[in-house]
């Protein structure tokens, strides 16, 4: 190492970053026991990626694998056993010793009420003497459950289907009572199963002892060790989860999960969610939801829920602009920074989000085809390489069993894109509002009719000189938003002498690795702020279509016409209440009363009609005050 690099505070052999996935895949589909001495090796190559506490105790680490149709065949004694022909149930007990019979009452009824054959109950065997004992204390056991169809003459993919409700059913039962905590199924499935546990990468093979075992042979693992840097380290939280592995954080999680209640609600269904559910968990519960509702398959889910940033990419052809543009009226995207492993049995891949701010690297052999965090995890011969490379931002990298090929970005959106025609399907799902200024009459300015100056108008919104010296008024003299140092003119709301407003006591939500700000002019090939107005089509039967503006600051034509339109439903609300000034306690009960009125009333016309509610507190006046407009919109999502 050279002087400088010997001076410098950052010392390159040190470096490290959280979490580490992959997947390793077979390109025959032959299974083989090769695969999990791989698979070790690879876990083996990044201890530093995974967390670890001062008693020895990891974060977690944990494989997903095809199912063995020579291990299996074994265990049951039955050797006309075949794939997709049978499925493995793997569940965490209970926490509480004396509720373990009363778990296993409720998987046993799930499995008669499914009609699902059980042909053996046993529980995964483990060898925990090369765990430390600190570490052996908090491993929660596994229970295993082979079954066969109700009916030999099913098909494999109804099979599959039939266990994904009996999936939901159980998780709607065992979420919803407390004294079932930690009764948790790791994976249900025909084609794949899932083992992890608070481990650290080098324990996860030695300690399950069927990945040991020389009958054990699969052809495709996807694998994830853990750093828990904003969520609290727990078994039933290591990853993989049953279709996906994920380093990073999902920045969107808060509106992800708003978007999927709300979507449970209109299809008039629970959606039931384990305790401390954490961000990548929701993402495979999604997953689950987008394949066994609305007929994606896993691939295609992918790709709709974290799309690449397609909008300003000229590229792209139309075909694939179609699609990406009606994705983005269905589905809520989830953004990173994210690295994602996914499969199901068929096919296994690795995406990036559209920033790429998590490394994935590539390489292929004759016989592999490999994807993970870091470069050289796996030790093959140069010569055997035949090409090395990783995953750009918003790209793709999968293998498909069925056509025994891999598919990268280009091919994978061209594939998608071609399986509807999703640009009709777009041009009636939506309008530009463009299109419909265009074709409208100027509208006038609605003038104000409350009875206050200008200047009062500011003070009832809590803006002051300060605002616009150092706001607002540089804005339109520089075309820029005024740069300060962070925090700047920000003194606690409850500390300050100046009232500024219910949004000044709040802070924003944002990810553990603290990202910049986006810029999405100087940033535009990664982000745009356009937006969708209306319902989903995906959960509404109205041939009413969405409304999409280029940015949620409307000018006083685009607004008029939004009023005005008639291809979505609107309606508006007023945000306004009477204050009571003699008494606190009465008016907070005020405040209260008119937020909850206000989310009746949108509640309602969301039941009626659905469309756009729009909520203004333009009307205040010397006896009318706006709603902190923060608390009433956060009330009505």
């Amino acid at each position: 190492m050279g002087d400088l690099a010997r001076s410098a505070l950052y010392d390159t052999e040190r470096g490290s970053d959280s979490c580490g996935v992959g997947f390793i895949v077979r390109k025959d589909v032959k299974q083989a026991h090769e695969l999990l001495r791989l698979v070790d090796e690879a876990l083996c190559a990044v201890p530093h990626r995974g967390g670890m506490s001062s008693q020895g105790i990891g974060d977690g680490a944990g494989v997903a694998i095809d199912l063995s149709v020579a291990l299996y065949r074994k265990l049951t004694g039955l050797g006309g056993l075949e794939a997709r022909r049978f499925g493995v149930l793997n569940y965490f007990l209970p926490t509480d010793n004396d509720r373990h019979n009363q778990a296993e009452d409720v998987v046993e009824a799930v499995f008669e009420t499914h009609g699902l054959r059980q042909v053996l109950v046993c529980d995964v065997p483990t060898q925990p003497n090369v765990l430390n004992t600190a570490a052996r204390a908090l491993q929660y056991p596994i229970r295993q459950r082979i079954f066969l169809p109700s009916d030999d003459t099913i098909r494999t993919d109804d099979f599959e289907t039939a266990i994904n409700a009996a999936l939901l059913f159980l998780e709607e039962r065992i979420y919803s009572d407390n004294a079932l905590y930690g009764l948790y199924p790791l994976s249900f499935s025909s084609r794949t199963q899932v083992l992890k546990g608070r481990l650290n990468s080098h324990e996860l093979v030695p300690y399950f002892s069927d990945l040991t075992d020389a009958d054990h042979a699969i052809h495709s693992v996807f694998f994830h060790t853990r750093f828990s840097t904003n969520t609290d380290p727990n078994p039933m939280m290591a990853q993989p989860f049953r279709r996906m592995a994920h380093n990073g954080e999902l920045n969107t999680d808060k509106k992800n999960r708003l978007s999927e209640l709300a979507i449970a609600r209109a299809r008039g269904r629970v959606l039931a969610q384990p305790p401390g559910q954490s961000d990548s968990c929701h993402f495979d519960q999604t997953l689950q939801s987008r394949i066994a509702d609305d007929g994606f398959d896993l691939v295609d889910a992918v790709v709709a829920m974290m799309p690449p940033a397609w909008e300003n990419d000229n590229t792209l052809n139309q075909s694939v602009r179609g699609m990406l543009a009606y994705f983005s009226l269905f589905e809520e995207k989830n953004d990173g920074p994210a690295a994602l492993i996914f499969g199901d049995g068929d096919v296994v891949g690795a995406r990036l989000d559209r920033l790429g701010l998590r490394p994935l690297r590539t390489e292929e052999t004759n016989d592999y085809l490999c994807v993970m965090s870091e470069a050289g995890q796996i030790a093959f011969q140069p010569h055997d390489v035949l090409r090395r490379g990783r995953i750009e931002a918003g790209g793709i990298l999968y293998w498909d069993h069925r056509e025994g090929r891999a598919f990268d970005t280009a091919d994978t959106l061209a594939r998608i894109a071609a399986k509807r025609d999703y640009t009709t399907k777009l041009a009636q799902s939506q309008v530009i509002i463009e299109d419909l200024v265009a074709g409208s009459e100027t509208i006038e300015k609605t003038d104000y009719a409350g009875g206050l100056s200008n200047h009062q108008r500011y003070v009832a919104y809590a803006k002051n000189q300060e605002s616009f010296k150092f706001l607002m008024d540089p804005m339109p003299h520089t075309g820029s938003e005024k740069v300060s140092a962070m925090g700047y003119g920000m003194s606690i709301n409850a500390l300050s002498n100046q009232e500024g407003g219910v949004s000044r006591y709040s802070s924003q939500r944002f990810a553990q690795v603290t990202n910049p700000p986006l810029d999405s002019i100087r940033e535009a090939d990664g982000m745009t702020l356009r937006v969708a107005l209306g319902a989903k089509p995906n959960i509404t039967t109205s041939s009413h279509r969405q409304i999409v503006i280029p940015s949620p600051v409307l000018c006083a034509q685009q607004f008029g016409v939004l009023r005005a339109q008639q291809v979505a439903p609107v309606a508006s609300f007023s945000a306004v209440y009477e204050p009571v000034y003699d008494s606190a306690d009465k008016h907070a009960a005020c405040l209260e009363t008119a937020i909850e009125a206000l989310c009746d009333k949108v509640k309602r016309c969301a039941t009626e009609h659905g469309g756009i509610a729009i909520i203004s507190d333009s009307d205040i006046s010397t006896d009318r005050a706006a709603l902190p407009m923060a608390i009433a919109v956060s009330a009505v999502n």
